[in-house]
């Protein structure tokens, strides 16, 4: 079986930031910044290219993380892709 891209996080890492994406708004803002810096703030090293929010798109709102919460833990957890999981999606 071969993998399509890098590995997912860490399933206390992912549950951590979700956690922190919800109720921190100054980590919010630093993760929109610096996504990898953000990370390694609560204990990921690795890097996290899909992490990062492309040009143009805003991070989720806590509303938004909360009522995908168990969906975006298992795409955050798994292979990723190279697009962001916790990018604002339109309704």
């Amino acid at each position: 079986m071969t993998q399509d891209g890098p590995p997912g996080l860490p399933p206390r890492i992912a549950k951590l930031l979700l956690d922190k994406l919800e109720t921190d708004d100054a980590f919010r803002e630093a993760f929109a910044k610096a996504p990898g810096q953000a990370l390694r703030s609560i204990g990921h090293a690795d890097a996290a290219p899909c992490m990062a929010l492309k040009a143009g798109q805003t991070l989720a709102s806590p509303a938004q993380i909360k009522a995908q919460r168990s969906k975006l833990e298992e795409v955050m957890t798994g292979i990723q892709g190279m697009d962001c999981a916790l990018a604002s999606q339109e309704n």
